[in-house]
């Protein structure tokens, strides 16, 4: 089944009524609700931020009008953050309600949960931005609201593992800056669940690993972006996201 695609800069531009109820976010599992078991183990040098759940609802849709005039309703959307506790060292987790409830039915569509380095500054006193990375559940037919076009697809309860390298970045145009960015094989992961009750994610960390990526110091043709590896090759490219194979590593 296919996903319905919600393009961002569509509902952006698109103005919204409320549609089919009143449109209450306020959640109210039922007590006896089924509840999704999330946990993760994550290395000393990162942390994990509060998980990130999507609800949606077809009792409350939101109607929404195209740039022609032309009207279309879709799920109304209610995001929900749910803290992770510390269960034993280097393990989180938290149970997220597969139904949020209240007058308008919410059901869960969605998890994120994402690991950004805990202390930047100690790694480089100049970094500027702290990007961590992202790993979307899917858990319906809606397209979440991080989302890159792919995933994969998984049956029953989840145990996985992600590799992650640190990518150094230093921009010249337009003024010094210094960013960090965590980077797997995509810019982020997303998998689509079907029958999970159970999801547990390894992150694993290469920090002695570092990628750099050095940006041109003028705008003039033929010059090009520099990504050095680990192992000390140099590849000249407009891009600034790595080759993951390069990396030398697999997850």
């Amino acid at each position: 089944m296919n996903l319905q695609n919600n393009v961002i800069t569509t509902l952006l531009l698109s103005s919204v009524i409320l549609s089919g109820c009143s449109y209450c976010t306020t959640l109210s599992p039922p007590v006896d609700s089924r509840k999704i078991h999330f946990s993760a183990t994550v290395p000393d040098d990162l942390e994990s931020l509060p998980l990130s759940a999507m609800y949606r609802s077809e009792k409350c849709r939101k109607t929404r009008t195209k740039g022609n005039g032309d009207s279309y309703t879709v799920p109304g959307f209610n995001a929900e953050k749910y803290p992770l506790t510390r269960v034993s060292p280097g393990v989180f987790s938290a149970d997220i309600p597969a139904e949020g409830g209240g007058s308008c039915d919410w059901t869960l569509s969605n998890i994120k949960f994402e690991v950004k380095l805990k202390n930047p500054q100690e790694v480089d006193p100049e970094i500027k931005v702290n990007h961590g990375f992202e790993t979307v559940f899917i858990t319906d037919n809606n397209a979440p609201q991080a989302f890159n076009g792919g995933y994969e697809n998984h049956r029953g309860d989840f145990s996985k593992s992600i590799l992650l390298f640190p990518l150094m970045r230093e921009f010249f145009l337009g003024g010094y800056k210094k960013t960090f960015l965590l980077v797997g094989e995509n810019d982020m992961q997303t998998y689509r669940l079907s029958g999970s009750d159970n999801i547990h994610l390894t992150v694993n960390y290469e920090k002695n690993m570092i990628i750099h990526w050095v940006g041109v110091k003028e705008k003039k043709e033929g010059n090009r972006s520099v990504i050095t590896y680990p192992n000390g090759e140099e590849e000249r490219e407009s891009e600034s996201y790595p080759n993951y194979k390069k990396t030398g590593r697999n997850a």
